[in-house]
Order: structure tokens, then sequence, then C-alpha cells
């Protein structure tokens, strides 16, 4: 056993991230296989298929949440809704800390990295104040949901309803309990305000939220960080200019084009059939998932400030500049550097993966010329770990199942961790030839 663990423990922290949340997705699935958890057969491919979804808070679902599960496959979503959104770094974080077990410098350098919390250095103190935050908001957001709801069920229903979608919503998951989604309660401004406040708040990112808690004005030490104020700005900048193109380019209220522009951000619920909505609209929505939530936050993508951070290198070499700056503060070559590796690597993965789904799909009674837009939507769905759909998700192949299951994974543990840890070892020595430039433009 000692040596198992020793062996468990030598694995790079990336690929040992990825085989815990894999052992979690296998566990969550074997649940949905049992009988009391299902309400109609589901086979194991598709079970395995909603623990993915549930543990990367993606939310896309080959069947239905409210017909194919009872309440007990709904609870092992929602547990594996939370802890997914937690990440497996928080939940091994407060299990040593639970048992009296010292963290040491490399976990503790590996946990502040995962949700960017340099600034912060009591981890216990911070992994409280993250749990604290956690289900305080869930909570608050739950009763708020829960008043929603009773306008169309009854108590009961409501406090269960309520309970997931606050949890699923601040988790940035979007398994919904009702068939259609949230298209019912699209004119119900205490849901939909609602969803959105905890959607935004779950792709800000722990460290941005504890940030505003402790801001002070005037107060040096208390003052937001150039990454609090990148993430604040470009979500701001992306939530209005999305909702207003939805809203000009298609015939849908600006409630439901405000709502739109924020799920598309990482959560996937909708409060309309993006079916039926233009191109244009959809295109927005696709830009939007692929730049998806913040650092540290239970969103995926490539992160609005990787997104930031390529727009600001773009304008600066078109001035001519040679550095990068945001804020008055010049940007490491690294982080530059990173950024766009994230970038073209996204771009990789969603490119692969969508063709992979356009040929598995293809010759199906399904298949028709938008499956060429809605291989794509899928895709960049998955990998944003948003969970919208244009009710493409049920007619998947197994083989694009497992395509979709494996963007999922990518979403969620992280581009650049899934690289690294299929990377050569360290230790390598790089080999060092000599400098010749490459015509570029």
């Amino acid at each position: 056993m000692k040596k198992f663990l020793y062996k468990l423990i030598s694995i790079r922290p990336g690929l040992l991230m990825l085989i815990c949340y894999l052992g979690l997705i296998s566990a969550g699935a074997s649940f949905l296989m049992l009988p009391i958890c299902q309400k109609a057969e589901v086979g194991f491919l598709d079970a395995f298929f909603i623990s993915t979804s549930a543990v990367c808070v993606t939310g896309l679902a080959t069947v239905d949440t409210a017909t194919a599960w009872t309440i007990w496959g709904q609870a092992t979503i929602l547990i594996l809704i939370q802890l997914g959104g937690l990440g497996i770094m928080t939940i091994a974080t407060v299990i040593f800390i639970s048992a009296g077990r010292k963290i040491s410098a490399g976990e503790r350098l590996y946990f502040h990295e995962s949700i960017a919390t340099g600034k912060f250095k009591d981890l216990v103190y911070l992994i409280k104040r993250i749990m604290i935050l956690i289900f305080a908001i869930e909570f608050i957001g739950a009763i708020s949901l829960t008043i929603g709801f009773m306008s169309k069920n009854d108590a009961i229903s409501s406090i269960w309803a309520g309970l997931f979608h606050s949890i699923s919503a601040f988790n940035n998951a979007g398994f919904s309990l009702f068939s259609s989604n949230l298209m019912e309660y699209g004119a119900n401004e205490i849901v939909s305000i609602t969803i959105m406040g905890l959607i935004i708040l779950g792709g800000l990112g722990y460290f941005v939220m504890i940030e505003l808690m402790n801001y002070r004005p005037g107060i040096p030490s208390k003052r937001l960080s150039i990454h609090s104020r990148s993430v604040l700005w470009v979500t701001a900048c992306l939530i209005i200019s999305g909702a207003l193109i939805i809203y000009f380019a298609g015939n849908i209220t600006l409630l439901d084009s405000l709502f739109q522009s924020v799920t598309a951000r990482t959560a996937g619920f909708n409060t309309v059939d993006l079916a039926t909505l233009p191109n244009v609209s959809i295109l927005v929505i696709i830009v939007l998932m692929f730049i998806g939530a913040s650092p540290g936050s239970t969103g995926g993508g490539i992160k609005t400030t990787s997104f930031l951070m390529i727009l600001s290198l773009g304008i600066s070499r078109l001035k001519g500049h040679s550095r990068v700056s945001i804020f008055k503060r010049t940007i490491p070559t690294g982080d530059i550097i990173k950024s766009v590796a994230v970038f073209t690597l996204g771009i990789l993965v969603v490119t692969a993966i969508s063709s992979s789904l356009i040929i598995f799909q293809s010759g199906l009674p399904s298949t028709d010329p938008s499956v060429y837009r809605d291989a794509i939507f899928e895709t960049v769905s998955a990998f944003g770990t948003v969970g919208l759909s244009l009710g493409f998700t049920p007619h998947l192949t197994d083989l694009s199942k497992i395509a979709i299951i494996i963007a999922m994974l990518i979403g969620k543990v992280g581009i650049l961790t899934v690289a690294y840890s299929l990377a050569a070892p360290k230790g390598r020595s790089e080999i060092i030839y000599a400098k010749e430039n490459i015509m570029v433009g």
C-alpha cells in the first residue's frame, strides 16, 4: 500500500489531477447505473457521459435529466457538480486539513497556481473563506430560486429545484430539472436574474470574489489586483457586447438576450430555443463559449485573462510597442506566451474534435447541412464546459460521445495541464540551436 501511495504521489500533479477526475467520473457513473437512480434504462456510456458532464460542470446531456433519473440519480449528479466545481485540489486540501495532515510546499504552490491565489499566503484561511463563500452564495441563490419556481410548482418541488439550480448555476454546470431547461421561466425576472447572478459570480473565480470582499477604496493593501481588474473589465465588456449583438440580431427580448450572453460564459442554461436564433447570434455565443470564464473559477474556455492578453498583444504590436501593458502595468513575457499557447491549442482541439464529430455523425438520418455548425457549436460548448446545445447531443453516436467526453475533460482540467502531463519528463536537457529569422506576416 505504501509503495502504491509513493508511486501515486510521484506522478506529475497535472496527470495525477486528470487521474483523480477520471476516478471521480467512474465512481459517479457506477452510482448512476444503480436501479435506484434510474427512471428509464440508461446505458453505461450515457451514464459515463452524464457523470463526466457533471464533474466537468458542463451540462451537456444525452438523456433528459428530468425523465431519466430518479431523485437519487439527480442527487448524485448534484453531488458530482459540487465536487467538480470545488475542484480536485480544493477537495484534497480540505481533506488534508481536516485530517490534520500538513500541506507540503509543492502542494501549496500547485493549489495557489490552480486558483490564482498568490496574494493570499495563509492557505487554511483561504480554504475556509472559499468554503464559506461558496455555501453562502448557493444558499442565498437557492432561497431566491425557490421563490421564483413556486409560481409554477408546489413548495417541495420548488425547494428541490431551487437548491439544484442554485448549485448548478453557481458551478456553471447548466444541468436543469426541467425538460425544456429554463425556457418556461424566461419572463420570470426572479429566476432569470438569480441564475445570471450565480453564473457571473461562479465565473469570476474565488480569488476575485475574495478580493472584492476585502476591497477598501483608498487603502493600498486592500486594492484590487491587476488580475481582478482585468477579469471584471473583460467580463463586463463580453456580457454587454454579447447581449446587444444577440438582441439586435434576433427577435428576442433584452432580458433573454442578456441571459444568453451570460450563460454562454460557461453555464448551459437557456431561456429560448437556441436553434431558432440567427447565425449571427450563434456565432457570438460560440465566441463567448470559447473565451469562457476566468482563471480559478468553476468555468472553462481559454479564460478571460488569456483573451485580454492576446488582444493587448495585437494592439501593442499595431502601435509598434515591444511590450504588453494592461492598466499601466507591464505583463511578463511568459504570461503572454502561455496565453498564445492556450489560444492556439484551444483552436487545434476544437478543430480536431469538431472534425471527428462531423465524420462520426455522417450518414445518420438526423444529419443535415447544419451538422457542420452544430458540431462546432457542440465541441466549443464541451471545451468551454458550457453545456449549451442546438439539439445535437441526443443524436450523438457512441464515438461522438467519447469525443465530447475528451473535450469536456480537456476543458475542465485545462489544456496546458493536459499538455504538460503528456509532455516529456522534466530533467531532459533542452538542445539550443543557432538562431535564424523567419518572415512573419
